[in-house]
């Protein structure tokens, strides 16, 4: 096994800023090196980002699945302090409660642009608008992107980590087969093995009674959205 990385895992502020798996899945998705390239298309990252944002509700205990619908929990006595989550929520409601697959191919959500929008207006990024070329964002800390990326692979490392929220973003990575675009001390096909067991293992982690018990059907429906994707025209 390859030498554990270092970083800084434990830096109790970075965990407090980048909190949603939302928010980490957008930066683990992005280049830092090059202008914060997206990794992949963003059609795809939309679809991933709406899986996260379904993810952070989940957590908040806010929605739960049934018979393949989201449907929600006590969303009229406890507004969220995250506006993408709410926007997602009254989408819920709208639509009378949806089906999960039909809530990740949303159109309508824009969650990437929304979740730039979210991290712009957090400081967590700038934007340098430009004339013919559009708009270009750069980190305010570089350590941010840092740090997302070592808990990702500190999870790869560790079968012992308990971390609900770090467990849902290897699941959408791997669903994303966001890994085969990131520097690793595996191979392609090793990170690929390893993020899925971590996905499969999930329910026994978190309880088969648990709400989380849902998240590997959930990035199986990101994975076959994406491949969907694939073969659809632009």
């Amino acid at each position: 096994m390859p030498a554990e990385p270092g970083g800084r895992a434990g830096d109790p502020r970075l965990s407090r800023d980048i909190a949603s798996v939302r928010d980490q899945l957008w930066l683990l998705a992005h280049d830092e090196t090059r202008d914060l390239r997206p990794r992949l298309d963003v059609r795809a990252l939309d679809v991933g980002l709406a899986g996260a944002t379904v993810v952070d509700l989940l957590l908040q205990d806010r929605v739960h699945l049934l018979d393949g619908r989201v449907r929600l929990r006590d969303y009229q006595t406890r507004p969220t302090a995250d506006p993408i989550a709410g926007a997602v929520l009254t989408t819920i409601r709208d639509r009378r409660e949806p089906r999960l697959a039909e809530l990740l191919r949303d159109p309508t959500l824009h969650l990437y642009d929304r979740t730039v929008a979210a991290l712009i207006a957090a400081g967590t990024l700038v934007e340098h608008r430009r004339l013919l070329r559009g708009s270009r964002y750069r980190l305010v800390d570089d350590a941010i992107a840092t740090w997302v990326r070592s808990q990702f692979i500190r999870r790869l490392y560790k079968t012992d980590v308990r971390d609900s929220a770090l467990d849902a973003l290897c699941a959408l990575a791997w669903a994303l087969n966001l890994h085969s675009t990131l520097l690793l001390p595996y191979s392609t096909a090793e990170a690929d093995a390893i993020l899925r067991t971590i996905t499969e293992q999930i329910p026994a982690r978190a309880g088969t009674v648990s709400r989380l018990a849902v998240i590997p059907h959930l990035a199986g429906l990101v994975r076959h959205a994406i491949g969907d994707l694939a073969t659809a025209p632009f």
